[in-house]
């Protein structure tokens, strides 16, 4: 499936009040700016992700913000990238979705880094509109191995269309910097626009779509993952020159349970670490295979990520 862009031009224009929160809903400090969007959403369709993305701000607070997943499901990598996401230098960030379903305001510790032109760039490397039970978002930035949500959910996604719809404004607070507001516009649509895409995806690798959006269990590890990688299987040679690294990867999993291919869908790179994390999932993972609708095991996938980071 070769890249293609496709621009929402009927979610171009956000809406210019601000949206009074909830009643009784815990909310963050007032923003003290509010950054307007300055074209419309973009999704790029691409072999391995899926990526919505919009500008916002002009001049020196131009900033860019994109939502981009691996597969079907909640969770996604999210980066905000440009001037007003200066800060004392720490990397917590505290966010809330809004108006209303997006839940409390959460705390994180995020990757700083730069997005060409734009930066700080802040990673959050797995989170969701809205919180959702059973998905650890964006990890421990000191564990070796971070695993996200379960990669093919039985029941598709958890937050419901009507809760994205409700969604229109990204809060986001970096420490020692100043409360900003995204006037992202409803999120239903782009929202499904990405499950569309994601959808595709599934296509793309050989999945039957339809019989996966009926899966009574979805593959899943028959022992701890956090033992099928650990910090004895960190490159020696990568470890020496201080190298650190993020892959996110995809293990085909077929009817017996057993990983059939290993897929890098992103990765920060050394090749070396790509090297490892496959070599190491080919031999040592094992899962319950997927089951169909008919409750018959059937040849799935699942993703995760792993951090390869050296404590100090």
């Amino acid at each position: 499936m070769t890249n293609r862009v496709r621009k929402l031009t009927a979610l171009a224009t956000a809406a210019l009040m601000i949206p009074q929160p909830a009643v009784g809903q815990a909310r963050m400090p007032a923003p003290k700016v509010v950054l307007e969007p300055t074209g419309a959403w973009n999704l790029n369709y691409a072999d391995d992700s899926c990526r919505l993305a919009r500008f916002f701000g002009e001049g020196e607070q131009r900033t860019v913000l994109y939502l981009e997943r691996y597969g079907p499901g909640d969770s996604f990598l999210m980066v905000v990238a440009g001037q007003p996401m200066r800060g004392s230098g720490r990397n917590e960030v505290t966010f809330q979705f809004g108006p209303e379903g997006g839940g409390e305001p959460r705390r994180r510790t995020v990757d700083v880094g730069d997005l060409g032109e734009y930066k700080p760039a802040l990673v959050f490397t797995s989170t969701t509109l809205a919180p959702v039970e059973g998905i650890r978002e964006n990890g421990d930035a000191r564990r070796d191995f971070d695993q996200e949500e379960a990669s093919a959910p039985p029941r598709g996604p958890t937050i419901q269309p009507a809760i994205e719809a409700g969604l229109s404004y990204l809060d986001i607070r970096r420490s020692g910097g100043k409360p900003i507001r995204f006037q992202l516009g409803p999120m239903g649509d782009p929202m499904q626009a990405m499950r569309n895409c994601t959808d595709e995806l599934l296509m793309h690798w050989g999945i039957d779509v339809a019989a996966h959006s009926k899966l009574t269990r979805a593959a899943a590890p028959a022992s701890n993952p956090g033992r099928w990688l650990t910090s004895r299987d960190y490159p020696g040679n990568l470890l020496a020159k201080g190298e650190q690294g993020i892959v996110k990867f995809r293990l085909s999993v077929d009817a017996e349970g057993k990983p059939s291919q290993c897929h890098i869908q992103q990765s920060t790179r050394p090749d070396g670490f790509d090297r490892a994390v496959c070599d190491k999932l080919m031999q040592r993972a094992r899962f319950k295979p997927a089951l169909g609708e008919d409750g018959e095991p059937l040849a799935s996938y699942w993703r995760s990520t792993v951090r390869f980071r050296i404590p100090g």
